[in-house]
């Protein structure tokens, strides 16, 4: 480091007492010191330097976290849920429903289950507005009819699924499930794994038969969940699962029509909900041979029945299936919706949220 220099009013080199000041005062020399530029950067560095060695040796801070222990929650009614809150609680119960299904039935119970779900919507009488489906058909006296023969044996097997599903709810305070809604979501479960089946059946390697039969490739199958059981059973009468094809044509195009109204009657009146199309496709999949009850209907009634069963064996052929399953699925609603009383917060339940501050 170059030294300062230093300057002063008199000569370096001059000897003697200093000058005096007028008045006789001595006056001392004026020293001057001057830092080159080069001396102000080095010293700068240096104490940058120092500084920086003064941060590494300090002890590094780390916040330390609070005491461990669970965050505060709060329960959010079910009065007070969002919307994206109970549509997720419903989600959840369906797939837990659904999966407590399988356990106990599987795709060659799909007739038996569609039958339940055909033989308790009939009993809609649309004059009246009673029956339909209420459940009602799981109850002896009904199920001691004889066009319900047979079907206390899946009544039973769905029992042990409604037992499972019901302590789940109990825990969690969603509830039991009705009857209503285990008969819907046991003909779909079953229902959508014969047609997984049939796809698979038909893939020549077994990862290309899982992916047709997967949800990407099936049609969307929406169910609204919250019908209401009723404790009485159903007055009416179903056809018997082999009455004549004009019986059970005629029943199923008063299903649901209210007495003096003008559907079906005129030659362009509107269709009867339940016209001969969607009478094809839901009674004869709730037989127990349904391709053998479909002949049966072609071979009883051709002038009706013959050209909508080529049209859905043409669909059924195809690697999708889309037209028969779309049509299959929106006739299914329909008959699902007879008669069926909604409870608005079915199966929600009050939901802990963790407070945030």
């Amino acid at each position: 480091m170059r030294h300062a220099a230093f300057k002063s009013t008199g000569s370096a080199r001059r000897s003697g007492p200093p000058a005096k000041a007028s008045g006789g005062r001595a006056r001392a020399p004026v020293v001057v010191c001057s830092l080159a530029r080069e001396d102000i950067v080095v010293g700068r560095r240096q104490l940058l330097g120092a500084a920086g060695a003064a941060v590494l040796a300090a002890p590094l801070l780390v916040p330390q976290p609070a005491a461990a222990g669970p965050l505060p929650q709060t329960l959010v009614p079910v009065d007070q849920l969002g919307l994206i809150q109970k549509q997720a609680q419903l989600k959840d119960f369906r797939l837990r429903a659904e999966a407590a299904i399988k356990e106990v039935v599987g795709a060659a119970d799909a007739p038996a289950c569609m039958r339940l779900v055909l033989n308790d919507a009939a009993t809609y009488d649309a004059a009246t507005k009673t029956g339909g489906l209420d459940g009602s058909i799981v109850l002896p006296e009904e199920l001691s009819r004889p066009e319900n023969a047979g079907l206390d044996v899946i009544v039973e097997k769905l029992a042990q699924a409604k037992a499972k599903i019901d302590a789940a709810g109990a825990e969690d305070g969603s509830g039991p499930i009705s009857w209503a809604d285990l008969l819907v979501l046991a003909a779909k479960v079953t229902t959508q794994a014969e047609w997984a089946r049939i796809k698979r059946s038909r893939a020549q390697i077994a990862s290309g038969g899982d992916v047709i039969a997967g949800p990407a490739f099936g049609a969307a199958w929406p169910v609204r969940l919250g019908r209401v059981d009723s404790p009485v059973a159903a007055g009416g009468r179903v056809p018997s699962a082999d009455a004549p094809v004009s019986e059970i044509k005629a029943f199923m195009e008063r299903l649901g029509v209210a007495p003096g109204s003008n559907v079906g009657t005129g030659l362009f009146s509107a269709k009867p909900p339940f016209w001969e199309r969607p009478t094809l496709v839901l009674w004869t999949a709730a037989a127990s041979d349904p391709a053998a009850e479909e002949e049966r209907f072609v071979a009883a009634d051709p002038a009706t029945f013959k050209g909508y069963k080529q049209n859905y064996d043409r669909s059924r052929k195809t690697v999708t299936r889309t037209d028969y399953e779309v049509d299959f699925i929106d006739y299914f609603t329909l008959l699902t919706g007879l008669g069926a009383t909604f409870k608005k917060d079915a199966y929600l339940h009050p939901e802990k949220v963790t407070a945030m501050f």
